[in-house]
């Protein structure tokens, strides 16, 4: 394997974890908000959301590249429903 195969299989793995690590939170800032009505945790909900957000979206790119697809195509039916 050479080492930029190397790199993107590992730096897509950590995006993963990424995303697990962040549901565990937004899961828990979602149950002490619920409890407690804590602004804080609310406001990090908010967080946790956006950034597995963006590493879904890296996680997008890594699809589009095993699948030979270039780095601005878009997923498959994400303009279907727009109105023109």
């Amino acid at each position: 394997m050479t080492y930029e195969q190397e790199f993107m299989q590992e730096f897509e793995a950590w995006v993963a974890t990424q995303i697990m690590v962040n549901e565990m939170a937004m899961t828990q800032s979602q149950q002490v908000a619920d409890e407690t009505d804590d602004e804080r945790a609310k406001d990090a909900i908010i967080r946790y959301e956006s950034r597995m957000d963006a590493y879904k979206f890296l996680l997008g790119k890594f699809e589009n590249y095993k699948a030979g697809k270039g780095f601005h195509d878009l997923p498959d039916g994400l303009f279907d429903q727009v109105e023109y």
